[in-house]
């Protein structure tokens, strides 16, 4: 009997993974390798196209959810879980679970160590970083969790815990689930009114970091707005 072309196929996928590692993979390739896992016969090529076209690459499909996914033909109950299954893995993995002693001393460092703080998150959040006098996190405190759109900032919250963390400095930091990170009139305005009261209690505002999927935007360096955190 002749051999299907694609005998040994999923072997042959996987050797080179382990040989090689991600690199030489695209991301449909990838995609492909992981249904291997949820999907135990067959050709998964085509799903994996499927997927990626859907969801736009690999970091939109692991943000992707249940219903989602069961949405699309070819993924059942077992590759849907399998598949948020790894996107929780891979928040749990980027986050630090003890934030303590972080050096924060740039803008990047600060971007790095928030942005998997809100991957999967569809709704707004806030959060605030404390930060000692040598730019080391002392705590993140969420601050509030509203709407897809907004959420408030609890001032009296800001400055208690500002207090209690003996903070020198605090960066705040909030995303815009449904669309670019750039600030709002009613984030420029909080940003204010938040640095005004913090300079009361002589505790400074280094900066708001406005997450959106995999990018961000620095308020102290955007130009235009700088000067609030002079």
């Amino acid at each position: 009997m002749e051999k299907s072309p694609h005998s040994g196929h999923r072997q042959r996928m996987k050797e080179e993974f382990l040989q090689y590692g991600a690199e030489r993979f695209s991301e449909h390739q990838l995609v492909e390798l992981l249904l291997f896992f949820g999907i135990p016969q067959g050709d998964t090529n085509v799903l994996a196209h499927r997927l990626i076209d859907r969801f736009g690459s690999v970091h939109g499909l692991l943000q992707a959810k249940y219903e989602q996914l069961m949405a699309i033909p070819g993924v059942g109950a077992h590759t849907a879980t399998l598949i948020q299954l790894c996107g929780e893995l891979v928040t749990r993995h980027g986050l630090t679970e003890r934030p303590t002693g972080t050096l924060l001393q740039t803008t990047e460092d600060i971007g790095r160590f928030l942005l998997p703080r809100f991957w999967r998150c569809d709704k707004e959040k806030l959060l605030m970083v404390s930060l000692n006098d040598r730019s080391e996190a002392l705590n993140v405190t969420e601050i509030s969790t509203g709407t897809p759109n907004a959420t408030a900032i609890n001032i009296k919250l800001i400055l208690r815990q500002a207090v209690l963390d003996d903070a020198r400095s605090i960066v705040l930091a909030h995303n815009h689930p449904a669309g670019h990170p750039l600030p709002s009139r009613e984030d420029v305005n909080s940003t204010i009114l938040v640095r005004k009261e913090l300079k009361a209690v002589d505790v400074r505002l280094r900066d708001h970091i406005i997450v959106s999927d995999t990018d961000y935007i620095s308020m102290r360096e955007t130009a235009s707005l700088a000067m609030i955190f002079e």
